[in-house]
């Protein structure tokens, strides 16, 4: 069994993870007495703060028959080594991929930036194959407005791109909202994201940054003809059958000088069918710029008026997409 847990900062994503992994553990004990509980941690304790995190976590942990791996970056190397301990048959808990992958880009004897994800996946999955339970904890950092520089583009680009083949790979993927596991995919059941007819009005895929939106939206809908938010015309928007990264759109309207209820009212007032494919951007750090907190809001509110008539809409999350209208 293996689980892919995601969530945001402090959203109670951790102490789900290892509710999950000891519940598994316990059901292996039935069949196996002597089987190991193991938790890989990879967070390099670098300073006061980092180091009252781990300390969190350890105390979360206490009691609870874990044994600690401090496992920073080359998971390949560590399962393979001499002396790797007996994980087979075992549990264990990865917390968490955000920093694995951060360790994989920029520690110097790690795997370096073009062959971290690679490094990242390929550990994982050797976990998977050699573990009886295996949960996999990773960060949702996907959802926000402010401009990245390209190393963190980088970065956010590697950890979708990991958590979307993990999630691939997962029995059960699991979301955390404030303490509140929601189960968005179980291998098993299926949920409503076959081939759809194309339907009448909008339909509204929304996601954080580099989530496979784009991918979804082609298997749903095959054959269809692509704008991009960034660069349609506006005169070209009444022709579109597909508007990618609609939020762009949003915000080159309003550097227009056009106000954001407008380009709402344009849109609905076509009656025709429609995809719009629009990042989630209200997360994060509030901008400091105040066109970039006009524009930040503006998006979420479009959105919420394109959802309120929309005939369908749908989240994806790790390149799992959900129906939830």
């Amino acid at each position: 069994m293996m689980e892919l847990v995601i969530g945001g900062s402090g959203s109670g994503k951790s102490a789900y993870a290892e509710t999950a992994i000891c519940r598994e553990h316990c059901r292996s004990l039935e069949e196996d007495k002597d089987a190991f509980l193991y938790y890989i941690a990879d967070m390099i304790p670098y300073g006061a703060e980092t180091e009252k995190k781990i300390a969190h976590h350890r105390e979360m942990r206490a009691g609870k028959g874990f044994q600690t791996l401090e496992w920073y970056y080359g998971l390949a190397e560590h399962i393979t080594a001499p002396d790797a301990p007996p994980l087979e048959g075992a549990s264990v808990l990865l917390e968490c991929i955000s920093n694995l992958t951060a360790n994989e880009m920029y520690e110097p004897k790690a795997a370096k930036m073009a062959a971290a994800a690679e490094a990242v996946i390929r550990g994982v999955q050797m976990l998977h194959e050699r573990c009886r339970n295996l949960v996999v904890v990773t960060n949702d950092v996907f959802r926000e407005s402010g401009s990245d520089s390209e190393e963190m583009v980088l970065y956010k680009k590697n950890l979708a791109r990991i958590n979307r083949a993990l999630a691939e790979e997962a029995d059960r993927v699991t979301e955390v909202v404030s303490g509140i596991p929601i189960q968005i995919r179980e291998k098993g059941k299926s949920l409503e994201t076959n081939k759809s007819e194309y339907p009448a009005g909008v339909t509204l895929i929304l996601g954080g940054a580099y989530q496979g939106k784009r991918a979804y939206a082609e298997m749903i809908f095959p054959g269809l003809t692509w704008a991009d938010g960034e660069e349609i015309p506006f005169q070209e928007i009444e022709n579109a059958a597909v508007i990618d990264r609609f939020h762009l759109l949003v915000k080159r309207w309003m550097l227009a000088g056009k106000s954001a209820e407008d380009l709402t009212e344009k849109i609905l007032g076509m009656n025709r069918k429609i995809i719009i494919l629009c990042d989630e951007i209200g997360c994060g750090l509030v901008p400091v710029d105040a066109f970039e907190r006009e524009y930040r809001e503006a998006a979420g509110r479009v959105c919420v008026e394109l959802a309120e008539h929309a005939r369908r809409v749908d989240r994806v999350v790790c390149g799992i997409g959900m129906r939830m209208k």
